[in-house]
């Protein structure tokens, strides 16, 4: 045993002496050879004595004329191999150059004198006279002459120096000069085009002429060309912006087509829906739409047929055609007299690019590419999808790459390309490849207005249609909340949750008729969703206090009962048939089935509730989620805590459909969406939307609504409508009803007063059939918390039920079960 050690610690010690001394022996290596390189090239001069003329004489003897290039060469591959030891590509490009050097000793060799087989005659001239190829030539040259003749050698070894070149260098020669061909030919047609002055824009031709010269135009042409060759994946873009000059639209466009496609947000022009417009959301002084005509040209793909685009037209002349088409919008079933406000009121979207041209966009693929390549990991680029706040670079592994190896370069990825943060999609969704998304220089804001004037919002034909944003391809998202059925939005203080519910809110105003949804308004925090307070979408007063919310969800869950009872008097499954169903009935004169409106309860801080009653929020919540689709009642549930305590794990069980924002770490984002990547957003209404039938979260950029424009709104409402038309006695249940009661109605329970628990009644049944009262007995038999069961236990001293806590002792039972019947008759 001793003896091992030993040999172990000998063994350490020799290893770290290698490790000291390896630095320095790589030094003196360098520096011996860096000596006699310098000895080298002066003594093919002649200027270092007899010693150097016998190194010089060898030297020439050796290679000949290429011998000048000996004392150069060596030294600088010897400084690569030494600084990268262990690199096969640096050992394999020393290997190429070597053999081209040794390719161009016999091509000196075959040039002065090819005549001379003899390799000691070729040694000797070429010592003495510094011409041929010398030794080493003259082996090649010899054996090449030998066996294939003169003009057979010449071939082979000019064929050899190409293909060294050609493996040193990774430059392709006959696409090179091919390049150059078409280069060359596409600056004579230029040239032709350029001179000769265009008959139909006289004035354009004249002040190009002043302002640029063919060859400032040539020179800017071969630069972008030179930077667009650098991808390797040529795949024509779809469409690109084009010049000033309308003569050379086609041919800019050719010129300008970049090797990957660019998938830009709003590249085509929008299909104008001027009459839908005006029908749904009433005629406006001011157009609807831009129809200033835009100065762009896009270069489509042939097979991508042009999308068919409707002329804006004015309402008068094609109001017959209007009236004779059906609406994409259902009509308002009943309150005619609502009018629905303006998109005037909301503001446009400001024009602008998103901040990257593409250029930079290709730079940025390029420099990917080739920071993975550095890494070993082969890709092949994708599509680039630029949209409102991020890029998505899309990359295709080669064969073997696993996926991981691209994950696990994140920050390397972040580094290289100076990103704040970037997010990795591996893989995309339905596409063999994996998506890194980067934030833009410059974030372009997303209007609601312009996801309203959209076709998918104005087609959709559900009154509870939420226009969530566009994704990262500039596509709008728009989804309707009663296949949802209920969401949970979540988020850090400024990631925008706020307005993302004032998104939900207005998408529903400018959608459905206040007979049709109807709004439950929780807001603890008292400034956000008051401004809502009077429109006439709101069932009752927007619900401040913590305690009365819980009352508002208990009665939900009431009217959920109440509502399934009727679907099943008349056999119906859900609202929707049980609405048609009560339109076609004969015999409802008394009113005793109406039409239900979808209710919408929007809770705009979560956590609030939980802090202040938690059992009985979390018990609510999970009965509406789980039974509520059908009958017409939604949550939309918010909050900037997302801890585990507040989505607790029975609730994220029955609420599918959630949106995460800007988050502060992986934890929250588990919390949300089960996965991480939350945290990786920019904020501002950046998130991860993931609806029940989505398989994987989609990033989307949420719409801004500013204060002055929902202000704008509720003016609008307020001031063409009656008011609200508030359920008073909803409003009377929730005053009567604060947290940890619930009517009977819920439970089937008598209720002497507010104070009193619903539990009240079964658990005084209970401790006197049991004679035995505690509170932990009420919490094991009831299921209940310590709080709830010790207020309990005080209900029934204060009713002289049980007799006061006398410490460890239990409580005195004080009436018998016939005594406790005749106090609830006296109670009533």
């Amino acid at each position: 045993m001793a003896s091992k050690t030993k040999n172990s610690k000998t063994k350490k010690k020799r290893q770290n002496s290698k490790q000291t001394s390896s630095p320095l022996a790589k030094e003196i290596t360098l520096l011996a050879i860096i000596i006699f390189s310098l000895l080298a090239l002066l003594s093919l001069f002649g200027m270092c004595g007899p010693v150097g003329n016998l190194i010089g004489s060898l030297l020439f003897g050796l290679f000949g004329a290429a011998a000048y290039i000996f004392p150069l060469a060596f030294p600088i591959g010897s400084g690569f191999f030494i600084s990268n030891p262990e690199n096969p590509e640096v050992r394999r490009k020393i290997i190429y150059l070597a053999l081209l050097y040794i390719c161009l000793c016999a091509i000196f060799q075959w040039v002065i004198d090819p005549d001379i087989s003899n390799l000691i005659e070729i040694f000797k001239e070429s010592g003495s006279e510094h011409i041929g190829g010398g030794f080493i030539g003259g082996i090649l040259s010899t054996l090449l002459g030998t066996l294939l003749g003169r003009a057979g050698a010449i071939i082979i070894i000019l064929g050899l120096t190409l293909l060294f070149v050609m493996l040193t260098t990774r430059k392709l020669i006959f696409s090179a000069i091919r390049e150059l061909y078409v280069e060359h030919k596409e600056d004579q047609e230029e040239y032709i085009e350029y001179e000769e002055p265009d008959t139909r824009y006289p004035e354009e031709h004249e002040r190009t002429m002043q302002t640029h010269t063919f060859a400032d135009k040539k020179r800017r042409k071969r630069v972008d060309k030179g930077k667009m060759k650098e991808i390797s994946n040529p795949q024509k873009v779809a469409e690109k912006q084009a010049p000033e000059m309308p003569v050379k639209e086609e041919k800019a466009a050719k010129e300008e087509i970049p090797e990957i496609s660019i998938i830009r947000e709003g590249q085509q022009e929008p299909t104008v829906y001027k009459e839908e417009l005006e029908t749904k959301f009433g005629k406006s002084k001011k157009p609807t739409l831009e129809t200033t005509e835009r100065k762009e040209s896009t270069a489509v793909k042939k097979e991508q047929p042009k999308p068919d685009k409707q002329e804006t037209v004015p309402a008068d002349t094609k109001k017959a055609e209007v009236e004779s088409h059906t609406n994409p919008q259902p009509a308002p079933s009943q309150d005619s007299e609502y009018e629905f406000p303006s998109l005037d009121l909301l503001s446009r979207p400001k024009k602008g690019s998103s901040g990257q041209s593409d250029r930079d966009l290709l730079q940025t693929a390029k420099k990917l590419q080739d920071t993975l390549d550095s890494f070993g990991v082969k890709v092949k680029m994708g599509d680039v999808s630029c949209g409102p706040s991020v890029t998505r670079y899309e990359l295709v592994p080669e064969q073997g790459v696993k996926v991981n190896s691209i994950t696990r370069l994140a920050d390397d990825i972040k580094l290289s390309l100076a990103a704040s943060d970037i997010r990795i999609e591996a893989p995309i969704p339905g596409k063999a490849a994996v998506g890194i998304e980067v934030p833009n220089a410059k974030r372009n804001t997303v209007t609601l207005r312009e996801l309203l004037e959209s076709p998918e919002f104005i087609n959709a034909k559900s009154n509870v249609t939420f226009a969530v944003g566009k994704d990262i391809g500039g596509k709008t998202i728009v989804t309707d909340i009663a296949k949802m059925p209920h969401m949970l939005i979540a988020g850090a203080t400024g990631s925008g949750k706020s307005v993302c519910i004032n998104t939900l809110i207005m998408s529903i105003l400018y959608k459905a008729n206040p007979n049709d949804v109807k709004f439950i308004m929780v807001d603890p925090k008292m400034v956000e969703l008051t401004a809502y307070a009077d429109i006439p979408h709101m069932l009752i007063p927007v619900v401040t206090d913590p305690k009365k919310a819980s009352a508002a969800l208990n009665w939900a869950v009431q009217e959920m009962t109440v509502r399934y009872e009727k679907f099943a008097a008349l056999g119906v499954r859900d609202i929707k048939s049980y609405n048609k169903k009560i339109a076609g009935l004969k015999h409802n004169d008394d009113n005793t089935y109406e039409k239900m409106c979808q209710i919408v309860i929007v809770v705009d801080e979560f956590a609030d509730l939980m802090m202040v009653a938690s059992n009985e929020v979390e018990d609510a919540v999970c009965r509406l989620a789980q039974l509520a689709r059908a009958a017409g009642i939604h949550l939309v549930l918010a909050t900037q805590r997302p801890s585990v305590n507040v989505i607790t794990g029975l609730i994220k069980a029955n609420i599918p459909s959630r949106i995460a924002l800007s988050v502060s770490s992986a934890i929250d984002s588990r919390t949300i969406i089960d996965g991480s990547g939350a945290e990786k957003l920019l904020g501002n209404g950046d998130m991860l939307f993931a609806p029940q039938d989505y398989p994987k979260p989609v990033r989307v950029q949420g719409a801004f609504v500013s204060d002055e424009e929902r202000d704008k709104v509720v003016a609008f409402l307020k001031e063409h409508m009656n008011g609200p038309a508030y359920n008073e006695e909803i409003s009377k249940h929730i005053e009567e009803n604060p947290v940890g009661t619930k009517s009977a109605g819920a439970s089937g329970a008598v209720v002497s007063g507010p104070e009193r628990d619903e539990l009240f009644v079964e658990a005084a049944r209970f401790i006197i059939e049991k004679d035995k009262a505690s509170i932990g007995m009420l919490q094991r038999v009831f299921r209940i918390g310590f709080n709830r069961a010790a207020r309990i236990m005080d209900q029934l001293s204060d009713a002289g039920v049980v007799g006061p806590e006398e410490g460890t002792k239990p409580r005195v039972i004080l009436m018998s079960m016939e005594q406790f019947e005749n106090y609830l008759e006296e109670e009533g």
